[in-house]
């Protein structure tokens, strides 16, 4: 087996790879480094047999240390391998991308496959010198640890009949008073970052910019694997959101909802709008994106977990975001050092 770095002129053969893959995520996608560019510099590796076929990607994400020449090395979502018990496999693509992150002057290599909770995987990444982060986070780390997954067995009609009474009669209500649903080039990114905004402005949470969404669309939609969808009462934008699609994969990954009619349960029925999409796209599950593992009633983020688990999807832990330290003090001035310092500027600013 060997390692090799590919171009534009492959990033058809790296995304059929990912799409097919059992694991493959969209995050890992050639189109996607495109998207984190040029904050990031990112890197498509391929490792392949005797007979060049692909067992192994990697999109890598380097991103330039501030004042230093240093780097940072992610894989969201990856690395992708053909076969995921293959630990010989895993072996030579660990030790492999270890050595490229060296090569960029990485001090840490973040890896972060979307393979459900693998004790045997988690020894060799140990074994590898990769220790487990994000557990002092809600959601497990930069991508979320913890979802919910709803089967898209059967057809719409058999999808459908297995929510509960109380679910359909929620995803009826909006669009029998008025709301309607209007997607890609019929809505725009402008209307649904008017209602993202007033989600992250109630909610207390950052929001990227609107030209990062609109770039993204454009990059995605050229491969269509992007639904954007906006959900208007009277012509005026009240719920919207981005879902991707890749193979036999789907996943909701950003919606809001505006502060009027909130009343209306308008975000059930834009899943079942997202969830009809995916469906036709031959997704074989909807992931409902991020959840704060299982909690009780009393924590913070019951609402959240608690709604994403109404739509009846299997409850899912991933084995997590693993880093690897190639600097060990400059490492640890990244990982403890800096959140210290950012959470004592927040206190002194306060």
């Amino acid at each position: 087996m060997r390692l090799q770095i590919i171009e534009q002129n492959d990033a058809a053969r790296f995304d059929d790879f990912i799409a097919a893959a059992p694991c493959g995520d969209i995050l890992q996608t050639y189109s996607w480094g495109q998207i984190k560019s040029p904050d990031w510099d990112p890197l498509r590796a391929i490792v392949v047999d005797k007979e060049n076929k692909i067992r192994a990607a990697a999109s890598v994400l380097f991103r330039q240390i501030p004042l230093l020449k240093q780097t940072i090395a992610y894989v969201p979502r990856g690395p992708v391998l053909a076969d995921n018990k293959d630990f010989e496999l895993w072996e030579f693509t660990l030790s492999a991308l270890t050595e490229l992150a060296r090569e960029k002057r990485a001090i840490v290599l973040k890896i972060d496959p979307a393979i459900y909770d693998d004790e045997e995987l988690a020894t060799l990444l140990r074994k590898h010198g990769f220790r487990l982060t994000g557990q002092d986070h809600d959601f497990g780390g930069i991508q979320p640890r913890y979802t919910f997954r709803l089967s898209l067995e059967g057809s719409l009609d058999e999808i459908f009949s297995r929510f509960n009474k109380k679910m359909r009669y929620k995803i009826n209500y909006g669009p029998r008073r008025g709301l309607v649903f209007r997607q890609n080039e019929e809505t725009s990114i402008a209307d649904f970052f008017s209602v993202l905004a007033q989600t992250g402005d109630r909610n207390d949470f950052m929001v990227r910019s609107q030209a990062y969404f609109q770039n993204m669309y454009e990059i995605l939609r050229h491969d269509d694997h992007i639904l954007l969808l906006t959900g208007y009462i009277e012509d005026e934008p009240v719920i919207s959101s981005i879902t991707f699609a890749l193979g036999d994969k789907s996943w909701a990954v950003y919606g809001g909802q505006a502060n009027k009619y909130r009343n209306l349960y308008t975000y059930h029925a834009l899943n079942w709008e997202r969830i009809k999409w995916a469906h036709g796209k031959g997704a074989a599950w909807f992931d409902l994106y991020g959840v704060p593992g299982q909690v009780e009633e009393d924590h913070p983020l019951y609402g959240l977990y608690h709604f994403k688990k109404s739509f009846g999807g299997d409850y899912v832990a991933f084995i997590g975001e693993w880093d690897k330290p190639l600097s060990p003090a400059l490492y640890w001035l990244w990982d403890q050092g800096l959140p210290r310092y950012r959470a004592l500027v927040r206190k002194l600013k306060r």
